[in-house]
């Protein structure tokens, strides 16, 4: 196992509807990494939120955070590559509609901030198991932050919400200097320009510096898609969006809730994902 790479999405892959690791994946991820395997996160999530999973699994490498803005190394306890971008006042104006009921989370030197805690903070809050600093605007224009999220109620569990749709398009119309991407069908992202798990796959390869290794990627949502793309194998879970199974190399039969990762270590210790042989030349 000791050329083998898995890198887990956490919500709706790894974590079951609870929000928490099942103990049957905790015991073949534990035996995975016993036989010298290599297993790490990629999430939106930011790495106070991942701390409980990092002790309970005694995760060891480098954790891609914030949709790939931030590769944090949990042993240095240090960030060892992060993206950050400036929101100047007319992008906010963009961002910020009056006549849409949203949640908007600011992350700033990891930390979260919003403006208003409204009934979709709450909730965010509750499922993150954080708090969300009260703040003005003021403190976020033109100085350096992480990420946005932009929260509605969710209407449907499938099709992107009309509304953040919207907001999506006026962002990328009036500006290049960002990326976004729906992690939930109603959370919108943006991040970066050019912030992906993919770019995170990559930096966390090189960080690694190991030859010979390969990368499997397991994911559910849309901001999964870069991860898959950027590893050996990319494999979507049951419950996984369309548009990830149509770029997944395998499609599992088990949803996050009925241990589909265990089900992929199990199957790597039994063989049946063969890592390709390098063609000879």
């Amino acid at each position: 196992m000791k050329d083998k790479l898995i890198i887990s999405d956490l919500d709706g892959t790894l974590l079951n509807n609870q929000h928490k690791v099942s103990e049957h994946n905790q015991h073949w991820i534990k035996k995975f990494i016993s036989e010298g395997g290599l297993f790490t996160f990629a999430t939106g999530r930011m790495e106070e939120t991942t701390f409980q999973f990092i002790e309970h699994l005694n995760i060891t490498l480098p954790i891609i955070s914030y949709n790939g803005a931030r590769l944090f190394c949990p042993i240095q306890n240090k960030i060892l590559y992060e993206d950050t971008m400036l929101v100047l006042p007319e992008i906010w104006k963009v961002i910020l509609q009056p006549h849409i009921e949203y949640g908007l989370v600011i992350y700033k030197e990891n930390q979260p901030f919003t403006l208003n805690k409204n009934s979709i903070i709450k909730k965010f809050e509750h499922k993150e198991g954080i708090n969300c600093k009260l703040a003005s605007l003021d403190l976020f224009i033109d100085t350096p932050i992480s990420k946005i999220l932009i929260m509605v109620e969710k209407k449907s569990i499938y099709g992107k919400d009309k509304s953040l749709l919207e907001i999506q398009k006026n962002i990328l119309d009036n500006s290049n200097d960002f990326t976004t991407v729906f992690s939930e069908s109603n959370y919108l992202e943006v991040l970066p320009v050019g912030t992906s798990k993919g770019r995170g796959v990559n930096r966390l390869l090189s960080s690694l510096d190991k030859k010979d290794l390969y990368s499997i990627g397991i994911g559910d949502n849309l901001n999964d898609i870069s991860l898959l793309e950027n590893v050996d194998l990319g494999i979507a879970v049951k419950n996984a969006q369309q548009e990830v199974k149509q770029v997944a190399s395998k499609i599992l039969e088990q949803t996050n809730e009925e241990d589909a990762v265990a089900y992929v270590i199990k199957a790597m210790i039994d063989n049946k994902y063969q890592q390709p042989k390098p063609t000879e030349t």
